[in-house]
């Protein structure tokens, strides 16, 4: 199962009392230091670190009987390999989403993006949970600016679980290499992330192929599904009703938000806030716009109504968004 987050700045709270990365040590008891904001308990062993310009890596381990608070805010991309996943599950947050997970998969990957937050605490299990954690400097993916694509506006999603074969195959060969450097390793590891962030691109970023609409048991049938989010989203200044949508699709309103939730997850009236607050996040990024040109071009009754809504969705107010672009 996979949790999509979407892209959100969050607040980051306090780091949690323990041991930062900054103070990790290697397999051979050398202390490495990184400035690298994200705070793990101290049972938690490190058993390599590779730390270079534009990138941190760590394999950790945490031991069966230890239940693991893990703790994320930073500059930099995260990405986690959760080697021998997690038999005894874990809860997480990302400051505004909560959930549990009752058991994690070998090989699963979380992707954290810069200036997300994101709390994860493993609970005891019944065998050792290995990690790779990869903190990576945002300005590595200029390198994949060679016309094809603006990376300017490139933007990584944050997701528990996401699958995807050839992302996984990359991220074992880069954690293998940091247990074990072999012949050329700089050049190697550097190909890798250069593969890393454009699979991340092409399956967890704005830029990714669309997915077409799956039907879930009790939900819209694509077509269906595929009309109602054309009618929410015809005109963003404008905010239809639900008979205004389900009567076009032959439904009566009350059946209709039940299996567009049943569907998507949420209801339309939150499909469509975040569909606004993303095209005012677009927006913010030219300066000369006010925030209040921006809410009532995205639909919203003023900036009193735009801020306290866009707060509630990415945890963060418009305001304090703008200056972090």
């Amino acid at each position: 199962m996979v949790i999509d987050f979407k892209t959100v700045p969050i607040e980051a709270r306090p780091l949690l009392s323990g041991c930062t990365a900054t103070s990790l040590a290697t397999s051979n008891g050398s202390a490495k230091s990184a400035v690298v904001p994200y705070s793990i308990d101290s049972n938690v062993h490190a058993n390599r670190i590779l730390h270079r310009e534009s990138i941190h890596g760590a394999l950790i381990t945490s031991d069966k009987r230890d239940a693991t608070e893990m703790e994320f805010s930073s500059q930099s991309h995260l990405i986690i390999l959760v080697s021998d996943g997690i038999s005894g599950g874990c809860e997480w947050s990302n400051g505004s989403q909560s959930g549990k997970l009752a058991s994690v998969a070998p090989n699963t990957i979380i992707i954290n993006p810069a200036h997300s937050y994101l709390f994860i605490r493993k609970r005891t299990s019944q065998q050792h949970c290995r990690m790779c954690l990869l903190n990576i400097d945002p300005t590595l993916v200029n390198r994949l600016d060679v016309g094809e694509v603006d990376v300017a506006g490139l933007q990584f999603h944050q997701q528990i679980g996401i699958k995807d074969q050839g992302l996984s195959q990359i991220l074992i060969a880069i954690k293998r290499e940091i247990e074990a450097p072999g012949l050329n390793s700089r050049l190697y590891v550097d190909t890798l992330l250069m593969l890393l962030l454009t699979r991340l691109m092409r399956c967890a970023s704005n830029f990714a192929m669309p997915r077409q609409p799956a039907y879930v048991k009790g939900g819209l049938p694509n077509w269906r599904l595929k009309r109602a989010l054309e009618l929410l989203e015809a005109d963003q200044t404008k905010t239809p009703s639900l008979a205004e949508i389900a009567g076009p699709l032959r439904l009566h309103p009350t059946f209709f938000c039940r299996a567009f939730k049943q569907s998507t997850g949420q209801s339309p009236h939150r499909y469509l806030l975040e569909q606004r607050v993303n095209r005012a996040k677009e927006m913010m990024k030219d300066q000369k716009r006010t925030l209040t040109e921006i809410a009532l071009d995205c639909g919203f009754s003023g900036s009193s109504q735009f801020s306290v809504v866009f707060k509630r969705i990415t945890g963060i107010a418009p305001r304090d968004y703008r200056l972090s672009l």
